[in-house]
């Protein structure tokens, strides 16, 4: 499929109600944000940044850098209140998505520009027909920055590129990248406590290469009470974020910019009280996998067993976008441990699904019994294969020889745009392995598709295999 089909048929692939609404400057007086001018911090990048070609962007009247990457350019700035947003494109268009649809955004247009209101430090996607993707990333104008000279503290200030490298933190240890400072390397962490790992900058993963020393960009492993907020990764050569038997650590408001495939948005690796909030994944692979294995001998980014028990997994208000073939919502495939249990996905956008992957996945490749996920207050803008895809399976990553189980997983209040594209293609899947390996006690609650209530499997394609109480309500 030729460049400009693909993205046209990413228009077409959204429903109406994702589509910005488009109106001429000439009939537009009551959508113009006159007196709205929120304060705007614009950051300064280094000079020698890549810069998009196809972009200029202004917000409250200030210039904005446009960065350049292998899968769209991006805008991060900060923001306090509403601010207008102006983005000047090489041609006029008709054609202009702004996602998640949720927030319901108008913009003005007047020939090459585009007009619109941004309410406040938010995350979305600017999707212009013919053209490369356009990521904006307002942060809150204000951010909790520590003192650049406190004991612990390494800040990178904007303006700068910095090769760092490999960089290993310690027990209550900072690293701090302020918007507009670029980090080419990688963070790494192993049994420390209280790491925080912030700022609105950017994460370069570019510093290491694909096939030859790829690394994953974040790894805290056996970490305990942590945090990673804020920051933009691009660029990655692998998974870009890995919590490898970690407990209580957050990931608040994390930007991914993920390229090529295998690329993961945030792994979950044999770990315990996670919280995952506000996050925007666009990856080459799944955005959040849930997994346990021991990692020692998958590269250089493990030294300690990640293959324990997952519990107490929560992953809110973010939006993903899988491609090649990931999933959005990932449990699996290696599940090598005996629980996995109370994992929650809540009031997530997911914005596209393409390629072979899906949008809600269980994979059960091993031993584990997989029990109590909840899916609550999710809206799917776009995804072309597999909805629902929930399996216990034998496949080339399992390592277990005994299968596991799948147990109590509802959907509840879930909202899944349809296409043109859906019907004929995409499908949902439920099947155990056999009569002693089983999926049981599924419920679909206000589980909605193309605005009708599903009462039955017919109704979304559901096909199903070495089941047990199936219910819809």
């Amino acid at each position: 499929m030729k460049r400009r089909d693909f993205v046209r048929a990413g228009f077409l692939a959204c429903a109406a109600g994702a589509m910005l609404s488009i109106v001429d400057s000439s009939a537009a007086d009551s959508a113009t944000p006159a007196g709205r001018t929120g304060e705007v911090v614009a950051y300064v990048f280094p000079r020698i940044c890549p810069i998009s070609t196809t972009y200029k962007m202004r917000a409250g009247g200030q210039d904005i850098l446009v960065y350049r990457t292998m899968i769209g350019d991006f805008a991060a700035f900060g923001c306090s209140g509403p601010v207008e947003i102006e983005v000047e494109v090489p041609r006029t268009t008709d054609q202009i998505r702004i996602a998640p649809a949720r927030h319901h955004l108008a913009a003005v247009r007047e020939g090459k520009l585009a007009r619109f209101v941004l309410p406040g430090a938010m995350n979305l996607w600017v999707e212009i027909e013919g053209l490369e993707p356009l990521y904006l990333f307002a942060n809150s104008a204000v951010q909790d920055a520590p003192k650049a000279t406190a004991p612990g503290v390494r800040y990178f200030r904007s303006g700068q590129v910095y090769e760092v490298g490999e960089l290993r933190l310690h027990d209550d240890e900072t690293v701090f990248i302020e918007g507009g400072a670029v980090a080419r390397g990688c963070i790494r962490a192993t049994g420390a406590r209280n790491i925080r790992i912030a700022g609105p900058g950017v994460l370069d993963g570019s510093y290491y290469r694909r096939g030859v020393d790829a690394r994953r960009s974040i790894v805290p492993e056996g970490c305990r009470d942590s945090r990673i907020e804020d920051l933009t990764l691009i660029e990655p050569t692998s998974w870009m974020i890995m919590l490898g038997g970690c407990e209580g650590v957050s990931v608040h408001n994390v930007r991914e910019l993920g390229t090529v495939g295998g690329t993961d948005g945030i792994d979950i690796v044999g770990s315990r009280r996670i919280r995952v909030e506000n996050c925007f994944c666009r990856n080459g692979d799944d955005c959040i996998a849930i997994k346990s294995l021991d990692m020692r001998k998958h590269g250089q980014d493990a030294s300690i067993d990640y293959s324990g028990d997952v519990e107490d997994i929560e992953v809110s208000g973010c939006a993903f976008m899988a491609y090649i073939g990931g999933q959005a919502m990932e449990i699996g495939h290696e599940l090598r441990t005996a629980s996995v249990r109370h994992i929650s996905f809540r009031d997530c956008d997911v914005l596209a699904v393409r390629g072979h992957g899906g949008v809600t996945g269980i994979h059960n490749a091993d031993r584990a019994t997989v029990s109590d996920v909840l899916y609550e207050n999710i809206r799917v803008e776009h995804h072309y294969e597999k909805l629902v895809d929930f399996r216990i399976i034998k496949s080339r990553w399992s390592k277990d020889e005994e299968r596991g189980q799948i147990r109590a997983v509802t959907l509840r209040n879930i909202d899944v745009a349809l296409s043109v594209f859906n019907p004929g293609y995409s499908c949902s899947l439920i099947g155990g392995f056999d009569g002693k390996h089983t999926i049981d006690h599924m419920r679909f609650e206000n589980f909605r598709v193309g605005g009708k209530l599903v009462t039955s499997p017919d109704a979304m394609d559901l096909y199903c295999k070495q089941t047990n109480d199936i219910a819809f309500h």
